[in-house]
């Protein structure tokens, strides 16, 4: 038995002792890999800090020199080396900072890998990286934020009122340039945060350009524009070009109730009160209104007409008014516009007429239309209403000039 244990022991140290040998010729074979014709292999310090930032068909790659004062090149390549740059360093005792644009890029993500030198061409390990490259396709998707509305305000600035509007792709804000008061060319940036936008000291009548302004991620390089639109703005020319526009309307003449509003045309028919007609002071309502009615003791108005003439430059406009109580259909009542001194007979007003609306009660009436050039309208109201309790009412009216 005492044999039989020997010879056991014997066998388990010759296992062991192979095993080590085993062992230390592995551990020696890994060595050879930093080791060339028996010298040890040197690497340089690597970069720190790797960083890929996008841009218009380039990226800026930039990163950190910290550790190895004798680091005297990188060399930067990209798209699994299909291309590269070299860069002289020139180190300093304390941190380094690598900042390079390589342009010529193509649209998408490429990878990155740099590699450091000293002056004996030992490398460093590479340090690894990939960006994103925004080109063409890119800019061309890019919207401008939509306009819900622009109007001057009473102090004269243009506000504008901002529609919803998807961010995600970057959108930063708006920049605006326009006319001031002074002539001067003005440039306002509002971020996209704002749902409304003040224009101070807004030029009545001009237009202003517009476009977005696109990062498409926070560490880009470049900025991005959507294409520039053009934009008017909503202007209240009222006081411009209507006299008289309530409220309250003042009358040039009265007989009681019933008279005749200042600086208004208002045909015979209309003055159906004694030779009165066209304005209403009657105490019940809020103030004195423009009006046509026939009932009540009044005889029938056949071809009513109350409206003002003026002189208009080619544009877009709204004449808005404001009405009370209109008696219902059959009648036929019309705010309108026309060509010339005077607004067409009332049969004729759908062939003569530029354009026409018919009279809602107690809303916001508007009449928009256009000129293509310098242009004498005349404006207003037009009726026929029989002697059966017929009439309307307004209070107020407003022209604008439109975008």
């Amino acid at each position: 038995m005492p044999s039989q244990n020997n010879n056991k022991r014997s066998l388990l140290l010759l296992l062991v002792m192979g095993l080590v040998a085993v062992m230390s010729c592995t551990k020696e074979d890994e060595y050879k890999k930093y080791i060339t014709n028996g010298s040890e292999i040197r690497y340089t310090g690597k970069l720190d800090s790797m960083e890929i930032r996008s841009g218009y068909n380039r990226v800026e790659v930039s990163g950190l020199f910290m550790g190895d004062p004798n680091v005297a090149s990188c060399k930067i390549y990209w798209d699994s080396r299909r291309d590269s740059v070299t860069l002289l360093v020139k180190r300093t005792s304390g941190v380094d900072t690598l900042r390079h644009i390589i342009s010529g890029l193509s649209e998408g993500s490429h990878s990155f890998e740099i590699v450091t030198f000293d002056m004996s061409g030992n490398h460093s390990v590479s340090v690894k990286g990939s960006g994103y490259v925004y080109g063409d396709r890119y800019k061309g998707a890019l919207l401008n934020r939509p306009v819900t509305s622009a109007e001057l305000d009473a102090e004269g600035n243009a506000v504008i009122t901002w529609g919803d509007f998807d961010i995600t792709s970057g959108a930063r804000g708006t920049i605006h340039t326009y006319t001031n008061n002074s002539n001067e060319t003005v440039s306002v940036y509002a971020p996209v945060q704002q749902t409304t936008t003040k224009l101070p000291g807004y030029k009545a009548g001009t237009r202003y350009d517009y476009k977005t302004v696109y990062l498409p991620d926070s560490s880009a390089i470049d900025t991005f524009y959507s294409a520039s639109d053009n934009q008017g703005v909503k202007a209240n020319i009222t006081a411009t070009y209507i006299k008289n526009a309530g409220p309250p309307f003042l009358a040039s003449s009265s007989g009681g109730r019933w008279g005749i509003p200042a600086d208004w045309t208002v045909n015979a028919d209309v003055k159906n009160a004694g030779g009165y007609g066209g304005l209403d002071a009657g105490s019940w309502l809020p103030s004195a209104a423009l009006s046509m009615e026939a009932g009540w003791g009044l005889p029938a108005v056949p071809n009513g007409k109350i409206y003002q003439t003026f002189t208009l430059p080619a544009g877009k406009y709204a004449f808005e008014v404001v009405t009370g109580d209109c008696s219902d259909s059959p009648t036929t009542k019309y705010i309108s516009v026309a060509k010339g001194a005077s607004l067409p007979d009332i049969d004729n007003v759908a062939t003569e007429a530029l354009q026409y609306i018919t009279i809602s009660k107690y809303t916001t009436n508007k009449l928009q239309f256009e000129l293509t050039e310098a242009t004498q309208i005349s404006i207003g109201f037009q009726a026929k209403l029989p002697d059966t309790g017929t009439f309307f009412k307004v209070f107020n009216v407003k022209l604008y000039s439109m975008p």
